[in-house]
């Protein structure tokens, strides 16, 4: 399937405000979680973000659906710490329930295969937290990813790590290229 082993959204709503382009010369070495403190829908993440000094690569929805929002050649601000926006994929997850804080089986399962196809692309290795997956915490003082980093995140990580496998038995489209 072109969509997981590229990495990229069902739908394309671009996010300019917010954003820097470019990385600053750097190169992607991970991918940070977030949760929306929300159900937010991806007009809906987008829509906060024309009013609010951030932004993320994708948003992944509680259906399952994927939007990307910001290239990945591009800078999010997501991150709350320039240094890791600037080497990071930012990935949003919508709230299915607030108390407490929990996906939906959709958004996880696609959230993890998202994961997965980033560290499959970009040759991060399979994923594994605190070397290429790392909760949105781990760079700022926030409890957010909220259930990614606590009652879900080994099934979380279990799940990106299955799609990895699966996605790395076929070959990359960066290994095709020049064939």
């Amino acid at each position: 399937d072109p969509l997981w082993s590229r990495g990229l959204g069902d739908v394309y709503k671009r996010q300019p405000l917010c954003s820097t382009k470019g990385r600053s010369g750097h190169r992607i070495d991970k991918v940070i979680i977030h949760h929306n403190a929300g159900n937010l829908t991806i007009k809906g993440c987008w829509d906060v973000w024309q009013t609010r000094p951030a932004s993320a690569h994708y948003q992944v929805e509680t259906s399952g659906r994927i939007g990307q929002l910001v290239w990945d050649r591009d800078t999010a601000w997501h991150a709350g710490n320039w240094a890791a926006n600037t080497t990071s994929i930012g990935i949003e997850h919508a709230d299915a329930s607030s108390n407490p804080w929990k996906i939906s089986d959709a958004c996880l399962d696609n959230g993890a295969h998202l994961v997965a196809a980033i560290c499959r692309y970009y040759k991060l290795g399979r994923p594994t937290w605190g070397k290429n997956v790392f909760g949105h915490k781990n760079f700022s003082a926030t409890e957010c990813p909220a259930s990614l980093a606590g009652t879900q995140h080994a099934a979380y990580m279990a799940r990106a790590q299955y799609w990895y496998c699966l996605l790395y038995t076929s070959p990359s489209p960066r290994d095709q290229r020049g064939s």
